[in-house]
């Protein structure tokens, strides 16, 4: 479901993944968030995995993201959520995918290649002409130096 469209939605999954990268130690190399899917590339580097970070995260931002859909009263979310629980039989609510996609990153080039990729997401669905017309991404951080969103972890840059 589209429910990355409103700030209310979008700010607390910033708002955690920044407390998470401090918590879990791990960087923050980029982000795009979607309108139905985020983007993050990170770089673990204490003892928690990807795994960890990622069930973490969603765990926390599910329970937020479903008490801002109720404080908006936006029932036809809340019902969606409510539904995908009970078809799980594992909890009330459900609002990720169970899974996630991960990629090892080894050289520069492909995390260039896949900074390159999250950052163009916006444009392959339609949303804006180009990647600086995007607000939440990191290609802002990138390109215009702006940490207004979020910090993002640019020490690996050549």
């Amino acid at each position: 479901m589209p429910i990355f469209t409103r700030s209310s939605f979008i700010i607390p999954l910033l708002d955690s993944i920044n407390f998470y990268r401090y918590q879990q130690e791990f960087k923050l190399l980029g982000y795009v968030i979607m309108p139905d899917h985020i983007h993050f590339i990170i770089w673990p580097y204490g003892t928690a995995t990807v795994s960890d970070i990622m069930r973490d995260y969603k765990t926390f931002t599910s329970k937020r993201i479903i008490r801002q859909a109720k404080v908006e009263n936006i029932a036809e979310w809340v019902t969606a959520f409510e539904q995908a629980g009970r078809e799980t039989g594992r909890s009330n609510n459900k609002v990720w995918q169970d899974s996630y996609w991960d990629e090892n990153v080894y050289t520069e080039r492909f995390l260039r290649q896949k900074l390159n990729y999250i950052h163009r997401n916006p444009i392959r669905s339609g949303l804006v002409e180009q990647p600086a017309n995007y607000a939440y991404s990191s290609f802002q951080n990138y390109e215009f130096g702006q940490e207004w969103l979020i910090e993002i972890d640019r020490g690996w840059l050549a």
